[in-house]
């Protein structure tokens, strides 16, 4: 199987381990409403996978041709206020199909488990405690430097550097967008996964570097080696 020759896996968070597809753009539509600026899920998609501020930015421009620090901030502090809620209070927390399955499945081979995000410290913190995930991950990477975050591979090689791990083609990345997909080339991993989580398309995450496709990380150790 393609998991022979890992020796550590770096997985996303939302839509890939955690099971809360459209949570994200949720949140941030209700961040924009906040500050009387109305956007639609497609646009909030842009901040999946990317450090928040940076997604919140891009929107500012490219969408009301507003370029303002302070709002981005605010909106960010918004978003957090939103996102933060969710993952406290909502019954649809939980992880991905067999997601603790596959970390035992990794944990049982040696194989090392960090999960990368474009959360803050703060919001990633408080998905692994409500699904009780601190003892079964090996490290946590989050983009609260945005200079860091994806596609760049910097969150990938901090990883490797919190398991020990100094070679990427022992490496694999596992995520479901785009972003996901270029971090894990531009890291030079041995393999990238794509997860369907209905986020974005087959197509999209191919087009962006995806080895294999599926729809749950569970599915991976059914994948062998070509």
């Amino acid at each position: 199987m393609i998991l022979d020759s890992i020796k550590l896996v770096v997985l996303d968070m939302a839509g890939t381990t955690v099971n809360d597809t459209f949570s994200v753009h949720d949140a941030m539509i209700k961040a924009f409403q906040d500050h009387d600026l109305v956007i639609d899920r497609k646009i909030a998609s842009n901040v999946l996978a990317v450090p928040k501020p940076i997604g919140i930015e891009g929107i500012l421009v490219n969408n009301f041709e507003i370029k303002a620090a302070q709002l981005v901030e605010n909106i960010h502090d918004s978003f957090k206020f939103h996102m933060n809620s969710y993952y406290k209070k909502s019954d649809l927390v939980a992880e991905t199909k067999d997601t603790e399955k596959f970390f035992s499945f990794l944990k049982e081979r040696n194989i090392k488990i960090v999960l990368d995000t474009g959360f803050s410290k703060e919001t990633a913190d408080l998905i692994i405690d409500r699904l009780q995930w601190h003892s079964v991950i090996d490290g946590l990477v989050c983009s609260d430097d945005p200079s860091i975050g994806r596609p760049k591979p910097d969150m990938i090689h901090k990883a490797m550097q919190i398991s020990g791990v100094k070679d990427s083609k022992h490496v694999m990345k596992v995520g479901d967008t785009p972003n996901d997909m270029l971090q894990g080339k531009n890291a030079n991993c041995r393999w990238t996964i794509g997860i369907i989580s209905g986020a974005f398309t087959t197509i999209d995450l191919l087009n962006s570097g995806a080895d294999f496709i599926v729809d749950y990380p569970f599915e991976i150790i059914k994948i062998k080696e070509i």
